[in-house]
């Protein structure tokens, strides 16, 4: 923005510097007994005025369209991630040294602790100013939780990259498309194949649970009662794992859903997270959820959310784990 002021201000004087030496030549020319009308001197200072103008306007875009296209194609050296799973992609990629700011949620790989911390990942946990303090040229971002950031970073020149990862096919491509961005594209290449080798293996290990697959019920809230529906990764990984969502219908992220339902389905088996503040005796108390199975079956596992619920780059590895989970679990039953 300093260097936009400078050229403006160079073209304002050059044209006060034009306008002052064709004052003096017309004047010249008067002497000379050449007849300058008063109108031919306005229209020929508006000439003057519209061509400085002009050259003015032309170096400012110029400058601005250098920029950008400068800015686009620059790998960024100082990122500042806002959330959990952003940040595992940047070290997965091996874009770690190049991170300034993390979340106070970052704390994976280990190392990543030794970062900085912008404030919280809820987009209420931190300010804007608090981000720029940073001096970050790239922000990682969540879609819907920090839109709101979308305009005032890019206005400040600073790059932005919305993760909106729904689906594992979402999570592979941005960790490829981070691993680009920041300068490691081999290292995105190399950790997308280590991924989808975790997915076979899953499915392969998948195959010798029974082929009646286990019902799931996977709690995401308890006021209201929300699970996991077919729009979110957490649906596949599930279904990698051998295992059958019992609101796969709905066609939702985490959709909100009665009490009544989840009795009326019977699943197999009750997944809670570890961040949830619930323990499996929770589940044992709820009076009318004696007769699901999983109940009475004592099928309630409280499951790692960090490993778990992160759309990054070890989503092969949480299929892995579920699956080892569901073959203990019903294996030889």
């Amino acid at each position: 923005m300093q260097y936009l002021h400078i050229v403006v201000n160079e073209n304002v004087q050059k044209l006060h510097i034009q306008l002052n030496i064709n004052v003096q030549l017309m004047e010249q020319c008067t002497q000379a007994n050449f007849c300058f009308t008063i109108n031919n001197m306005k229209k020929l200072l508006s000439f003057f005025v519209a061509a400085a103008f002009i050259c003015c306007s032309a170096q400012v875009f110029a400058f601005g369209k250098r920029e950008s296209v400068k800015s686009a194609d620059a790998v960024p050296q100082r990122i500042v991630s806002l959330s959990p799973a952003a940040t595992e992609i940047l070290f997965a990629v091996g874009a770690q040294d190049q991170i300034v700011a993390r979340t106070n949620l970052c704390n994976y790989p280990p190392e990543a602790e030794k970062i900085p911390a912008a404030g919280g990942f809820d987009g209420k946990l931190f300010s804007l100013e608090n981000i720029i303090s940073f001096k970050p040229d790239f922000v990682y971002l969540t879609d819907g939780m920090h839109n709101h950031l979308i305009e005032p970073l890019t206005s400040y020149g600073i790059r932005v990259y919305v993760s909106k990862s729904n689906t594992l096919q979402d999570v592979l491509e941005e960790i490829q498309a981070i691993a680009e961005i920041t300068g490691h594209k081999e290292n995105g290449a190399k950790c997308v194949a280590s991924i989808k080798d975790e997915f076979r293996q899953a499915q392969d290990e998948s195959k010798k649970l029974s082929a009646h697959k286990p019902s799931v019920y996977w709690e995401i809230w308890n006021a209201p009662y929300m699970s996991v529906g077919s729009a979110s990764f957490l649906n596949e990984i599930i279904e990698l794992a051998g295992l059958t969502n019992i609101f796969a219908e709905l066609n939702q992220q985490y959709p909100v859903v009665s009490e009544e339902s989840i009795i009326a389905k019977k699943p197999d088996m009750i997944l809670f997270a570890s961040d949830a503040n619930l323990s499996k005796e929770d589940f044992l108390k709820r009076g009318t959820w004696k007769n699901i199975p999983a109940v009475k079956n004592g099928k309630i596992y409280c499951i790692d959310a960090d490993l778990m619920t992160r759309p990054g780059p070890r989503v092969g590895k949480a299929a892995l784990a579920l699956c080892a989970l569901a073959k203990e679990a019903f294996e030889g039953r």
